[in-house]
C-alpha cells in the first residue's frame, strides 16, 4: 500500500512538473522558449518512464540533468527567472518523493537482507542441533557395545 501511495505521490509531482514546463509557453512575454520547453519535456518524460518501472535511481539521475539542463536554459536566457524558479521548485518536489522513495525501497530491501540471514542462521543452527543428536547417538550406541570385562561400566 505504501509503495503504491510513494509511486501516486511521485505520478503526480512528476505530472505537476510537467504541467508547469507546458503552460510555461502560453505566457506573453516569452516566459519559456518552445526549444527549451521540449528540451525539459523530454527529460521529464525520461524521469517518468523510469520511476513508473521502478528504476528510481535511474529516475533520480535523470532528473538531476534535467535540474542541470533547467540551469543552463535559464542562464542563456531562454526562460524568464521566475519561470525558472517555477520549474525548480516543482524539480525539488519531484526529488524529495525519488528521495523517500529510495530510501523506502532500501530499507525494505535491507530488511528483507536481515530476514534471509536470520532464517539462514535459524536453518544452520538446527543442521547443527540434528547433527549433534545424531553424534550423540551414535556415541551412545558405541558405548553400548563396550565390553567392561565382567565390571560394572559405571564405575
Amino acid at each position: 500500500m505504501t509503495r503504491i501511495r510513494a509511486r501516486f505521490a511521485l505520478a503526480l509531482a512528476t505530472l505537476s512538473l510537467t504541467a508547469i514546463a507546458l503552460t510555461a509557453c502560453a505566457g506573453t512575454p516569452v516566459q519559456l522558449e518552445q526549444s527549451a520547453a521540449e528540451q525539459l519535456q523530454a527529460g521529464i518524460a525520461e524521469v517518468t518512464t523510469s520511476a513508473a518501472s521502478g528504476d528510481l535511481n535511474s529516475a533520480q539521475t535523470q532528473l538531476d540533468t534535467v535540474q542541470d539542463q533547467l540551469r543552463t536554459l535559464a542562464a542563456s536566457g531562454q526562460m524568464t527567472a521566475e519561470r525558472a524558479s517555477d520549474i525548480q521548485s516543482a524539480i525539488s518536489l519531484v526529488s524529495g518523493d525519488l528521495t523517500e522513495a529510495i530510501d523506502a525501497a532500501n530499507a525494505a530491501a535491507d530488511a528483507a537482507a536481515a530476514a534471509d540471514a536470520r532464517a539462514a542462521a535459524a536453518a544452520q543452527a538446527k543442521a547443527d542441533a540434528r547433527a549433534a543428536a545424531e553424534a550423540a547417538a551414535e556415541a551412545a550406541k558405541r558405548d553400548q557395545g563396550k565390553d567392561c570385562k565382567g565390571k560394572d561400566c559405571n564405575d
